[in-house]
């Protein structure tokens, strides 16, 4: 994803982004508000070497270090507790005192870290005050308090340029990725990677909507507008390469005449190639639009899945190895049981007849008859340019795959007109 679609995500969810932050940065003060409050106090102790000491620097530099260690020792921190006037255990003193030599120098800094800062101050200059009593050095050193602790004014935890840093973080993180969620879930897509990716299946083509759609380009081999579909038969037959299919049904995710107009113009093209070519109309239903016509006093697909003969309800196609057999007389009864019990068997007899057959099914959203009708074979799907959400079609095609369907692709109908010849 490039950086101008995520902010084009980011302004069309501007009111979400707006409401994450800021619900974000209300939790992150709230917290740091009634997080516990730790305050640090140091003092720091001037070891000087003695003026009859023979200890050499060396050793007293590691004395040095030493005398920080056992800043909160257990003899340390039962002389500490044995003179505060507030009550502390020796486990609290233990993890609130520690001490380190200042490499380099002759000072021991004593550190504290207390909910109360005057409490701090108080223990660190009565751990200055008691570590000559410890002193390992066996008299090597002079001590004093070259740097008294006072109460500090403000605390030192919770961080508040770190808390406030990482939950601006991850107010950004958070109103992004919801940003972006409902972006995609919600918008309806217009780019081939968005639908080849919510449909797990490649755009074999982009076709622009037609302005009449009961044209029919394909029939001008060698023109812009019969490239098209040339172009999207030669694509459908490299991703059947591998496991060829004798039977491809055609439809949409939505209501729309240009399913069929697709469907019509990919029979043609593939005839065009000497291909032997069944188109069915299987759309058998007022509800479904103009039915394609056959010759007068022919049968459809309606009647021969209610025992017509498969001969008596074709027709020739406007190409010498195109065939068409229309959708039939329907009798005005539901067709969902008809086509679920009859179909398969009237595919298999078309199938042994003709190299390839195209099905033209009713829309995805309008009924289940394109994947009845593709079971055991393959479907092409129609997505129009900002139709459908990416939610919508990824539903589409498990639904689809559900039952076994092989979804070769889909075709990418843009908004776009287009003229075309005839």
């Amino acid at each position: 994803m490039e950086l101008r679609d995520i902010g084009g995500a980011l302004w069309r969810q501007k009111v979400l982004v707006v409401l994450i932050l800021a619900l974000t940065g209300a939790a992150v003060a709230a917290g740091l508000m009634a997080a516990p409050k730790v305050y640090t106090s140091t003092a720091t102790v001037a070891a000087t070497a003695a003026p009859e000491s023979t200890t050499s620097s060396e050793d007293l530099n590691s004395l040095r270090g030493t005398l920080g260690e056992i800043s909160n020792s257990r003899a340390v921190l039962e002389d500490v507790r044995s003179r505060l006037d507030v009550d502390r255990s020796l486990e609290q003193l233990r993890g609130s005192i520690s001490g380190m030599w200042v490499d380099g120098t002759i000072l021991v800094q004593i550190t504290v870290e207390d909910q109360d800062p005057k409490s701090a101050a108080r223990i660190a200059n009565i751990v200055a005050d008691v570590l000559p009593l410890h002193d390992p050095s066996n008299g090597a050193f002079l001590f004093s308090t070259s740097n008294p602790a006072q109460p500090p004014a403000t605390y030192s935890s919770p961080n508040l340029l770190l808390g406030i840093g990482v939950g601006a973080l991850l107010a950004v993180i958070l109103a992004v990725s919801a940003a972006l969620l409902r972006d995609r879930r919600g918008r309806n897509m217009d780019g081939p990677a968005d639908i080849a990716e919510a449909a797990v299946a490649p755009v074999l083509a982009q076709v622009a909507a037609p302005r009449d759609p009961t044209t029919l380009p394909a029939l001008y081999p060698g023109t812009s507008a019969a490239a098209v579909f040339r172009q999207l038969r030669i694509a459908l037959e490299a991703e059947a390469s591998h496991d060829p299919v004798s039977r491809v049904v055609v439809t949409g995710v939505t209501s729309a005449d240009v399913n069929v107009w697709l469907g019509a113009n990919l029979a043609i093209s593939l005839a065009n190639v000497g291909r032997k070519v069944l188109l069915v109309d299987g759309r058998m239903g007022e509800r479904h639009g103009k039915p394609i016509v056959g010759g007068p006093d022919t049968a459809g697909l309606y009647d021969v899945l209610n025992g017509a003969d498969l001969d008596s309800a074709l027709s020739p196609g406007p190409v010498g190895e195109l065939t068409v057999l229309p959708s039939g007389s329907w009798g005005g009864e539901p067709t969902e049981t008809l086509i679920e019990t009859r179909f398969a068997d009237a595919m298999a007899q078309m199938s042994a007849r003709f190299d390839v057959v195209v099905v033209l099914a009713p829309p995805l959203d309008v009924c289940d008859d394109a994947r009845v009708m593709a079971m055991g074979g393959s479907m092409l799907l129609a997505v129009p340019e900002g139709a459908v959400s990416a939610d919508q079609l990824r539903l589409h095609s498990e639904r689809v795959r559900a039952v076994g369907v092989r979804l070769l692709g889909t075709v990418l109908v843009t908004r776009r007109s287009e003229r075309v010849p005839g």
